[in-house]
């Protein structure tokens, strides 16, 4: 540790003085979370996490872990000459409302969710979707090219 830092919380925009030690966080720990009841088409997805007084919820570093399955309308299996692709922007438009309640108080709630992620990531600047959005399968297309299951994505046709 340096000699003239001081102790203090997180601050990532101070560039000019010396890096002060961030003492807030002292250890980091990752816990599996499953859902409160069993998973079925219409029934929302919940999650309860309690949490104790000596430890901080980091909500910034939450992860969702999905595995998702495309099936016919009937819930058949796709056959080879099926031709289906996932919507654009795939996480984020999947979910029609996120919540967020803390201390039995809602702090969040998004109804029309996919649609605010979707705007949000057409309003974004080009260099934006063509970076950091492409990793949450956002890849914005042409109008006359909605129907159509191939993707030319970076010049290449999946």
């Amino acid at each position: 540790m340096d000699s003239r830092a001081c102790a203090c919380v997180k601050s990532e925009l101070d560039l000019f003085n010396v890096n002060p030690v961030q003492l807030s966080t002292e250890d980091r720990s990752f816990t599996e979370i499953f859902p409160v009841a069993s998973l079925s088409d219409k029934t929302p997805i919940e999650f309860y996490v309690s949490g104790s007084g000596e430890h901080y919820l980091d909500l910034a570093h939450t992860l969702l872990h999905l595995q998702v399955k495309i099936k016919k309308r009937h819930g058949t299996i796709l056959g080879a000459p099926d031709q289906v692709a996932p919507i654009n922007y795939l996480l984020n438009t999947l979910f029609s409302e996120c919540s967020v309640t803390l201390n039995d108080k809602q702090v969040s709630s998004q109804a029309n969710y996919s649609y605010r992620c979707i705007f949000d990531a057409l309003l974004s600047p080009r260099a934006v979707q063509e970076s950091m959005l492409t990793s949450g399968l956002f890849y914005k297309g042409a109008a006359s090219k909605h129907e159509s299951v191939e993707l030319a994505i970076m010049g290449a046709i999946i």
